[in-house]
């Protein structure tokens, strides 16, 4: 009888991409090696940063991890934006009968005139903006063209809507971006501004770390998805 009214998958495991260029020159950046990121990165879009190769060698581990920890998935979700495009691509190879769907609403945080720049190339160009920021915060900061985490709420709470009407008693896979999936996890699990930021701060979303969800109907008040392991990925 539970199975006749379960509404939501059996499993829903949450990808980040693997390691992308602009996350190999963020780490030098934030280091200090580099004072703002190369020329050939700023004339990219967000939405085209590629894999690293350090990137694709972690898609592959996690790919066989997946195929060995889960068996199937019936479908693929993607974030279209190259990293992740990419990264499911290479995991799909060990999921040869799962369908695989392009979803714009996983797509990354859109952060507006803020994009490719650094914290004082920000404060340089638009200091104003930086005021605003240091004020209202991380969470609820919305930069011009961009989006506050909020605003990711509501299409990954769209999304969740999709899954749960179309998606009952599968095992889905989504490989997205670290923001997103955070927003994920506010959702499903009803955390607040101070939870999500505490989260992020303390056990920041790595390359290829997985967040693993799965069916519990003995959770109360309602069964729903209760959460396996975050953050986990192959060394």
């Amino acid at each position: 009888m539970e199975q006749q009214t379960q509404k939501w998958p059996n499993a829903l495991v949450l990808l980040r991409h693997g390691q992308s260029r602009y996350n190999e020159e963020r780490e030098l950046v934030n280091r200090g090696v580099l004072k703002t990121y190369s020329a050939a990165l700023k004339a990219m879009r967000d939405a085209d940063y590629p894999l690293s190769a350090q990137g694709v060698n972690q898609a592959k581990k996690t790919a066989r991890f997946l195929k060995k920890h889960y068996g199937r998935f019936d479908i693929i979700f993607t974030s279209p934006f190259a990293r992740a495009l990419k990264t499911a691509q290479i995991v799909a190879r060990q999921f040869p009968t799962a369908q695989f769907i392009i979803e714009e609403r996983i797509r990354e945080k859109e952060f507006g005139i803020a994009d490719g720049l650094t914290a004082e190339e920000l404060k340089e160009f638009f200091p104003h903006e930086y005021a605003r920021k240091q004020k209202e915060k991380k969470y609820y900061y919305r930069p011009p063209g961009g989006e506050s985490y909020p605003d990711v709420n509501l299409r990954i709470w769209s999304f969740l809507n999709t899954l749960v009407r179309e998606h009952a008693r599968t095992n889905i896979l989504i490989v997205s971006h670290s923001a997103v999936m955070l927003c994920f996890r506010k959702l499903l699990e009803k955390l607040d501004e101070t939870d999500l930021l505490r989260i992020d701060k303390d056990d920041e979303l790595k390359n290829c770390g997985i967040i693993s969800y799965h069916y519990d109907p003995h959770l109360k008040p309602k069964p729903k998805l209760k959460l396996e392991f975050y953050n986990k990925i192959l060394e």
